[in-house]
This record gives structure tokens, sequence and C-alpha cells, in this order.
């Protein structure tokens, strides 16, 4: 296990994982449950459908812009307040929610609860265990083996990976599809075949190509190893993106007081194949 002080309260809820895309079950404003699903890529505190903002009658606060990473054509969003929002046995209080719309690859989706509505909180999102905690205290430093630090620029974790000898800066994001790399930081890599078209990627911003293939090298994050990864390539996005394929083999926690994150996987030489079919990445939403 990890170095973790937790305090006396911890609380749980199952978490179902679609495509390893992570939901649970909300409750808003009294009512539900809600079908939410997980991103910690968002930095807002929620996100919600107009079919859940009419159901609800939630009161609209005006508007903000919403975007992704590039920065490139953020749209203007409604933005409503939710009064009560309750997950894992948590209450929270007058959260501010963006509307949007998920696509039909999901299923089911009423919203999305994004990183920073977690702030006070330790969160675990137990991808094997498929299970989302919440705990109080705090995460212990252990030398960067499985307690890594992070930056958090537009209140989206932000963390180092290291491909072969470089290391570039990566978005730990569980609505994220797989590893994905800026395509300028990819001219540089070595891979066992040429990249190839396997689908599009889209934003709230931007619609792109989608490129893939294994690399010849191995990808580090604190103490695991990818060796040979497959792995992603697109135009817009700046950051690189550790997705929900390589979250499949963690449970990930967050402290964002003490910018710290822990993983703990069975295993410390981890594999990622190429994904079944072409699909899109549903990749962030940042509000701003």
């Amino acid at each position: 296990m990890f170095p973790f002080a937790a305090g006396a309260e911890d609380h749980s809820t199952p978490m179902e994982l679609r495509h390893n895309l992570p939901f649970v079950q909300v409750m808003v404003n009294g009512k539900g449950p809600f079908t939410f699903s997980i991103d910690t890529g968002t930095g807002g505190e929620a996100l919600v459908t107009p079919d859940l903002m009419k159901q609800l009658n939630l009161p609209v606060m005006g508007e903000t812009e919403v975007g992704d990473p590039s920065g490139l054509n953020p749209q203007k969003m409604s933005m409503v307040k939710i009064a009560s929002l309750k997950v894992a046995g948590v209450e929270f209080h007058d959260v501010r929610a963006v509307q949007f719309q998920p696509s039909r690859r999901e299923g089911p989706c009423d919203g999305i609860l994004g990183f920073v509505l977690f702030r006070a909180y330790l969160l675990t999102l137990d991808y094997p265990q498929q299970q989302m905690r919440l705990a109080s205290g705090k995460l212990t430093p252990d030398g960067g083996n499985t307690v890594i630090a992070f930056t958090m620029p537009r209140d989206v974790p932000v963390i180092q990976l290291t491909v072969g000898t470089r290391q570039v800066d990566a978005h730990l994001d569980s609505r994220g599809a797989g590893l994905s790399f800026p395509e300028k930081f990819a001219q540089d890599l070595k891979f066992v075949s040429d990249p190839v078209v396997i689908g599009r990627g889209r934003t709230v911003s931007n619609e792109f190509e989608i490129k893939g293939g294994q690399l010849a090298g191995d990808v580090r994050i604190g103490g695991y190893t990818f060796s040979h990864p497959f792995v992603e390539t697109n135009p817009v996005l700046p950051f690189a993106n550790f997705g929900a394929a390589p979250l499949q083999y963690f449970a990930v926690t967050f402290d964002q007081i003490n910018k710290l994150i822990a993983l703990e996987s069975k295993d410390k030489t981890l594999t990622l194949a190429a994904p079944r079919r072409p699909v899109p990445t549903p990749t962030p939403a940042v509000t701003h």
C-alpha cells in the first residue's frame, strides 16, 4: 500500500466502467439517482446535460467559456447552480455546473463530476476494484516511486511521464481514452512501425484525426513501466494525455491540497495494447 494518512471517514461507491471511463450514481437536489461520469481532465466542478437541466429546473446563472487545452475555438455555454449534489455519501452544496452534451458511445449519462469538486477530499478511483472513494487526510511523499507530485494549470492535474530518456507533461485524465502524445513530440519517438489512423477525436472545441502505433521504447510513471506500449498521437492538444486505458491498472488517489498523486498496481511492468476497434477520444472540456 502507498503512504496514506486518512481520517476517520471513508466514503465509497461502486464505479461502473464503460470503455474504462468511470461512472457513478449521484443524487441532485435530493432527486435521482442520476448517472455521472468522473473527469479529472475537467477543471470545473460539474457539467450537466440539457435534459437534466430541464428535468430539475436548474436555475441558470449566466454563461461561461468552455474549451480544450489547445485554447482554440472556445464556446459559450450556460452555467447553472446545483443546491445539493451527493455522491458516495458526501454532499456538496452550491455546485456550479456547465451545460454539455455527452457522446452517444458513452451510453446513458446525465452529467460529469469535475476534478475541483473534490478539492477538500482524497479522491480515489480504484479501477481494478471498480470503486470510487472519498476520504479526509493527506498523502505522504515517498520519493516518487508510488506517490508523485503534480501541478494544476487550469485546475487539471498534470504529471510528468518519462518516455525513453525524455520527459513530457501529461494530463492525468480519467475521460481520456488512451496514452496520447502531441504530434510534434511524437515525431521524435521511435515506433515499431509507422503510426496509422485509428479514428477521430472530438473535444468541445475541435475535431481531429488520431493516429496510433507501438513504441519501440518504454514509458514510465513513478515506479511503473509500460513496456513498448501502443500510443496515440494528435495534432491539436499541447499536452500528453494519460487516460482511461493506462489508468485501468491502477487505484489512483488524488490529494489536491498537497499536489500529490498515489498510484497502486499489482504489477510494476504493464502492457498497453492497441484498441480493439477505433473509437473517438472523449478528451476533456476545461472551464475557465
